[in-house]
């Protein structure tokens, strides 16, 4: 049995492993180097084209993209969001709020910009002003802070420089110039699509904590199949920002990966990399110990993505572990670290 024979039987035995004891119902996995696939491997209702909802793994298209455009020219890396966005410099609590905030920190989460905040109950309020409502009700954080909050601004500014729907500037500057293939906003009704939860119980949840009230949830019981999960995405912005809202394959963050795993490009390199900034995060991706010699994301859903130049192995991991009738306390990072344990044995050129 040779080595990619060897890891199809690893990648299937823990995808059984897992799926039995409950983490998910469904998932679809690939391990792959620079040049090609290794193994593929899915369980469920998956098959190796299917279609998730990716969650916050939309960051890493819309970091992308950013990137992307600092590199040609179009931004800058330190260049403030307010120059870039000048209706946030008209209301003074605004301006006062966000004309330190530079498009670094918004990509490596130390912005002070709160972790999370239900812009969906803003009633009829546009982003500028349920951006405000959300900051006057929550204090600045210092250090790095996980914040859904940087990247809607990021997906409002490639729309301000792209003179387009966000939508479209997923496709013309990622999908189509690196042949992804199935990755989208609002995907084809005709795609093969996994559910990814019933309804938004957990989102539910967080608002009766927090005293938020919203009556326009989707029911718990109905399987959500292409709406996005994400309740501001879905319920805010009409399923396309720039933190979540887009569906793929998993060939297509291979792709992507494979994308920053070959780049010449010292930017995109550097974003890999820890900064000293932020401990923990790249520029857009995150770093440390969950990432070893290398960077990654996940997503809400169950998904995520790892990936080391270095070793030169990428692992990308979708699952529907939201999909349960009950709430589901397994986490996915012990599923996670037996793939990548299982793919270094096997493939890495570490060792």
């Amino acid at each position: 049995m040779n080595i990619k024979e060897r890891l199809q039987r690893e990648l299937e035995d823990i995808l059984a492993r897992y799926a039995q004891a409950g983490y998910f119902p469904s998932a679809c996995v690939r391990v792959f180097n620079r040049e090609e696939t290794l193994a593929a491997a899915c369980i469920g209702e998956a098959k190796k084209d299917s279609v998730f909802d990716v969650a916050s793994l939309t960051k890493i298209a819309t970091a992308t993209q950013v990137l992307l455009a600092v590199s040609r020219g179009e931004l800058s890396l330190h260049g403030k969001i307010t120059d870039y966005m000048p209706e946030l410099a008209e209301d003074s609590f605004l301006r006062a709020r966000t004309e330190t905030i530079d498009l670094y920190q918004l990509l490596t989460h130390t912005s002070t910009l709160p972790a999370w905040y239900p812009f969906y109950t803003c009633r009829g309020e546009d982003f500028t002003a349920a951006l405000k409502t959300a900051l006057t009700r929550t204090e600045p954080v210092q250090g790095v802070v996980y914040s859904d909050l940087n990247f809607m601004l990021l997906g409002k500014l490639l729309e301000r420089i792209r003179k387009k729907p966000l939508e479209r500037c997923l496709q013309e500057d990622l999908v189509q110039p690196l042949s992804l293939g199935r990755m989208a906003y609002r995907p084809d009704p005709a795609w093969p699509i996994v559910p990814s939860s019933f309804g938004n119980p957990i989102e539910e949840e967080m608002c009766r904590d927090r005293g938020f009230s919203f009556d326009g949830f989707r029911p718990a019981g109905r399987p959500l199949r292409g709406e996005v999960n994400d309740g501001n995405s879905w319920y805010f912005f009409g399923g396309v920002a720039g933190h979540a809202g887009i569906f793929a394959d998993t060939e297509a963050y291979e792709k992507l990966c494979r994308f920053y795993m070959t780049a010449e490009d010292p930017l995109l390199q550097e974003a890999q990399r820890g900064q000293a900034e932020a401990p923990g995060r790249g520029i857009g991706l995150q770093t440390g110990m969950s990432y070893p010699h290398g960077c990654g994301h996940t997503g809400f859903t169950g998904t995520g993505i790892y990936f080391s130049r270095e070793a030169d192995l990428g692992v990308v991991s979708f699952t529907n572990r939201l999909y349960y009738r009950r709430k589901n306390e397994n986490a996915t990072w012990e599923f996670r670290r037996a793939l990548q344990e299982a793919a270094f044995a096997l493939c890495s050129r570490l060792f």
